[in-house]
């Protein structure tokens, strides 16, 4: 997952949907949990608390995200109404930690949970992991669920193989294959945290890569090593 910053609310909103372009131009046209890349008419204004048992938030600046349609109506069929007590402590979230430290991601297309994190937050990613469908593992997925974890985990194995493709034309370039065109690129297929696992040693590409992605610059050392924030 990127981290991201949505920073101060732009304005009253008469209508949640009104939030969409702004949220866009901050965040990218990306889905804010599984990283796809997403045409904006395929990318819905998402509510951390569903807007229909809490009213009170559907207009709220900091109750946003951006979803694909299949992250929007999965997080909604987990939560249910049984799942939506403090939601902010039990998973992890783009918008409060560091997420790019919380999950690692292999040529596979698998997403696992790094080792080092402690206990509680650990299972607040295991729980992050069992919210986002596309992100699950298709072994762990129950029957019903396998279609949409296994067509993520095919996504981020293309993914991976592009940007491994990428990265040997980049290094046999020599310099002529600019980093910047390099992120562009890379930022209109998606998938922020594949792109930055399969150039891990090339700060100066990883550095065009979060300004082209929009994360979180604050999550970010300026050689492009990852910055705690929150509980991560």
């Amino acid at each position: 997952m990127k981290p991201i910053d949505r920073g101060a609310p732009p304005r009253v909103l008469t209508n949640y949907k009104k939030a969409k372009p702004e949220l866009i131009n901050r965040l990218g046209l990306h889905c804010s949990y599984c990283e796809q890349s997403s045409a904006p008419q395929d990318l819905h204004v998402e509510h951390i608390y569903p807007k229909d048992p809490h009213p009170e938030l559907e207009r709220d600046w900091h109750n946003f995200l951006l979803a694909c349609s299949s992250c929007n109506s999965y997080k909604n069929y987990h939560l249910g109404s049984t799942r939506q007590i403090d939601l902010e402590s039990r998973y992890i979230w783009p918008h409060r930690e560091n997420t790019f430290l919380a999950f690692s991601y292999s040529s596979d297309g698998r997403v696992e949970i790094v080792a080092h994190l402690a206990a509680g937050i650990r299972q607040a990613a295991n729980d992050t992991l069992e919210m986002i469908g596309m992100m699950k593992s298709p072994v762990a997925a129950a029957k019903y669920e396998d279609g949409i974890a296994y067509d993520g985990m095919q996504k981020r194995k293309e993914m991976w193989k592009i940007a491994n493709e990428f990265k040997n034309d980049y290094l046999a370039s020599n310099g002529t294959l600019r980093t910047s065109v390099v992120a562009d690129l890379a930022s209109k297929m998606g998938h922020f945290s594949i792109w930055m696992t399969v150039f891990h040693d090339r700060p100066e590409v990883r550095c065009e890569l979060i300004n082209a992605f929009k994360a979180a610059r604050a999550c970010f050392s300026p050689n492009s090593q990852p910055i705690g924030r929150g509980r991560i």
